[in-house]
């Protein structure tokens, strides 16, 4: 009876909170179901959100009048819905962006429009929304399209030309990854500059989009980093595997990108023969050098991109004759050691380095992207157990980040080495190491990765050794008591 009485209520309760969706409704609360209309307090106007991001961040609505959209934007919490009609004006906020299981939905509320930033995304009224694979023609002729988005969605692949270039693919870019708030520049027919701005990245459950606003001329060179844009038209991209020829007999390709999407494979090549072969972030620089020549020249990896379609990494040529840029902060990598994950390498003195596990740098629990193992994982990343063994008898193991280095001592000695790099891949996963110096040491724990030698007695054994002689104590002491 009890039983039926909870599922009862449980029932009315369902039927109270959760209201009928209709094929069109009007709701007090100011609530939008994903692909349900829902009629606003102005005549005929009627709201629709069209999807939410796969992060809950972001939210596609749009207004309709007589069936005809008047307005469309990518919106984020906070962000205002401003419909003008002549002199009237609607003003809502987006409060609340729910991605649920069972329902997807927005909260939004009406507000004083005195106070809105008209600025702001959500209130340009000549603003383009184009998913992926489409492309438009902006006010002065020119084409963009947008080439393929970001799997993790906060990065997208762009490409710019005249209306008449793209049959012959003579384009101003033939593609650049950019993300939001990147600025999309360049001179029209008349040597003027243009520019748009990418006011949305929007990765959704059903539509992958970006918002472009533009940017009214003239153009200011205050707001605009014009060093990087003339930059940008030197820049190129490769595919995974593509090769390039950068002067010197050299060749450069990338042989690999990331899980976390951050981090490129770089190789160099000469006559064939792998010269160069590290992990570098975006961000990073690496030199093409000869011997008797030196610096014949550098390059940033600008950004690292694993699209929906296909992996990009794009390049930016830096010449070593700009006044602003110190060839000597670049790193000096050729004592870098590699260490694939699970093939053990010699160190220092002997001992042997075996990488074990790579973080993931995600929530607890979470699934292997590959694998779908699920294992205990931390918020940090960029975070390797590794284990040291310093001779058959004696190994022990640690979780180490870039922070701080790593140390194992061997006789009366203590070796000292970073972790440079992390790499998790989905093919191949390694991390790079590189020697910091040793020194001697006199007494104390030969083991300083402060982890117990395999070979001694386990730690749950010594564990259950104490808790049975303090049962045996608590017992005594309470006979004694009676």
């Amino acid at each position: 009876m009890k039983q039926a009485l909870k599922l009862t209520f449980a029932a009315m309760l369902i039927m109270v909170t959760i209201p009928a969706i209709s094929a069109e409704t009007t709701v007090s609360n100011s609530t939008l179901f994903v692909n349900t209309p829902v009629e606003l307090n102005a005549d005929g106007l009627t709201a629709i959100c069209r999807d939410i991001s796969r992060d809950s961040n972001s939210t596609w609505i749009e207004l309709e009048k007589d069936k005809e959209v008047r307005y469309s934007h990518i919106l984020k919490q906070g962000d205002p819905i401003v419909y003008k009609n002549g002199s009237d004006l609607l003003a809502y906020r987006v409060d609340a962006i729910f991605n649920g299981t069972q329902t997807n939905m927005v909260k939004i509320s009406v507000i004083d429009p005195s106070g809105i930033d008209f600025s702001s995304p959500g209130t340009q009224a000549d603003s383009v929304l184009l998913g992926m694979g489409e492309r438009c023609n902006l006010n002065d002729g020119t084409v963009v399209v947008h080439r393929t988005m970001g799997v993790n969605g906060d990065k997208v692949c762009i490409g710019l030309g005249d209306g008449e270039a793209w049959d012959s693919h003579i384009l101003l870019w033939e593609k650049h990854i950019l993300t939001e708030d990147d600025p999309i520049v360049y001179k029209n027919d008349s040597d003027e500059w243009m520019a748009y701005t990418i006011d949305a990245i929007f990765h959704g459950i059903e539509h992958d989009l970006i918002e472009l606003s533009p940017v009214d001329p003239p153009i200011n060179q205050s707001i605009i980093d014009f060093k990087n844009v003339h930059g940008l038209q030197d820049n190129f991209i490769l595919d995974l595997d593509e090769q390039k020829d950068i002067g010197g007999g050299i060749t450069l390709r990338c042989t690999g990108i990331d899980l976390p999407d951050s981090a490129a494979w770089i190789e160099l090549l000469k006559n064939g023969t792998v010269q160069y072969s590290h992990i570098l972030k975006e961000g990073e620089y690496f030199i093409n050098e000869d011997a008797e020549i030196g610096m014949l020249s550098c390059y940033e990896v600008h950004r690292v991109f694993t699209g929906v379609t296909g992996n990009l990494v794009e390049f930016s040529p830096i010449s070593p004759a700009r006044s602003d840029f110190d060839g000597s902060s670049v790193p000096d990598r050729s004592g870098y050691i590699m260490v694939g994950l699970g093939d053990p390498v010699e160190l220092a003195g002997g001992a042997k380095l075996l990488c074990k596990q790579i973080d993931l740098g995600g929530e607890k629990g979470k699934s292997h992207p590959i694998s779908g193992d699920v294992k205990q994982i931390d918020q940090d990343g960029e975070k390797v157990w590794i284990e040291i063994e310093r001779n058959k008898y004696e190994k022990s193991g640690k979780v180490i980040n870039r922070t701080h280095p790593f140390a194992y001592r061997v006789g009366d000695t203590e070796y000292v080495y970073d972790l440079e790099a992390v790499f998790l891949g989905k093919e191949k996963s390694a991390i790079e190491i590189s020697f910091v110096g040793s020194s001697p040491v006199q007494g104390g724990d030969a083991d300083v990765l402060n982890h117990t030698p395999v070979s001694t007695v386990p730690a749950f054994t010594a564990f259950a050794a104490i808790a049975a002689i303090l049962g045996v104590l608590i017992v005594s002491w309470i006979r004694l008591r009676m």
